[in-house]
């Protein structure tokens, strides 16, 4: 019998001594997660993550609950989800959580690779992304960008070859960009933007309706656009929950919203190519009928 059957029978041997320190995390516990807590924690997280998050917080919790989910469901980690449940939970309830540490995860390969090296220098470009107001301009894009730090964290630890320069990795560092290439208020001296190559725009449950969040990214891709004379490919996608159809049609409007406004800012018609794939392409696989808020989106790139 492995350790998941046990789960039902442990928990009720653990009693509430155990039940107490559920929703406790640490960025550098003696064990992160713990796989007999797993099936109380991941649903209490799932739960208590906000369908449309108000605030940096709000969106995080939402980010480790989209995590653990993958983990428990896609990859059968039933430690890390429970770890990354507790600290979604943590970031609802209003802690401050923060990105982790690579020191407490067993990377291999800083030599030759410098694999340690990159996670660093990524937490702390991130950490100074999250402390120059990263939180509060963009909360959705800065609680995305960590919490797929920490997703690149994780990967490095369980599968170095294919986590190296894989999907955690690169949506972190778009992330990053995002935040990085965020204008300053007039009075800074100015800042170069960051020649992003893909932008992500997110979308509450069942909506087509830009967010403010989504005009601001929309606003960058705008004058990137108009700057480098580039053509602009749009993508609309939703998430496994509803029907294929219904949400081959959702994601089409998701697209047309953000050609609308891309127009509206002076991108050219003639610039932009649109397609829609509903649910087919999700950037987070998931069973059917979970609401990922990762896969409610429109992917822009320019080539």
């Amino acid at each position: 019998m492995n350790s998941r059957n046990l789960a039902p029978l442990c928990i009720a041997l653990l009693g509430a001594a155990a039940l107490a320190g559920c929703s406790n995390w640490s960025s550098s516990p003696p064990m992160r997660g713990n796989a007999l807590l797993e099936p109380i924690n991941l649903p209490a997280a799932q739960k208590e993550a906000p369908s449309n998050p108000a605030n940096f917080n709000q969106a995080l919790a939402a980010e480790y609950a989209g995590l653990a989910t993958n983990l428990s469901s896609q990859e059968h980690d039933w430690a890390d989800a429970d770890y990354f449940s507790r600290k979604g939970m943590a970031a609802g309830g209003g802690q401050m959580v923060v990105p982790e540490q690579n020191s407490n995860w067993l990377v291999p390969l800083e030599v030759p690779l410098e694999t340690r090296t990159a996670l660093a220098d990524g937490r702390r470009r991130l950490v100074t992304a999250l402390d120059n107001g990263g939180r509060d301009r963009l909360p959705a894009v800065a609680a995305r960008a960590q919490e797929r730090y920490d997703c690149w964290v994780e990967r490095m630890e369980d599968d170095w070859r294919t986590a190296v320069n894989g999907p955690c990795r690169a949506e972190f560092l778009a992330a990053l960009a995002q935040l990085e290439g965020t204008p300053q208020p007039a009075a800074a001296p100015a800042v170069p933007p960051v020649a992003t190559r893909q932008y992500n725009v997110y979308f509450d449950w069942d909506k087509s309706v830009l967010t403010e969040d989504a005009h601001k990214i929309v606003d960058q891709v705008a004058t990137q656009a108009k700057r480098d004379h580039s053509r602009v490919a749009i993508t609309g996608k939703a998430d496994l929950s509803g029907t294929d159809a219904y949400n081959m049609a959702l994601s089409h409007r998701r697209a047309d919203a953000v050609r609308q406004a891309l127009q509206s800012d002076g991108v050219p018609a003639d610039s932009i190519d649109e397609r829609w794939v509903g649910m087919r392409e999700p950037p987070v696989p998931t069973a059917p009928g979970v609401r990922e808020p990762r896969n409610r989106v429109v992917e822009i790139n320019f080539h």
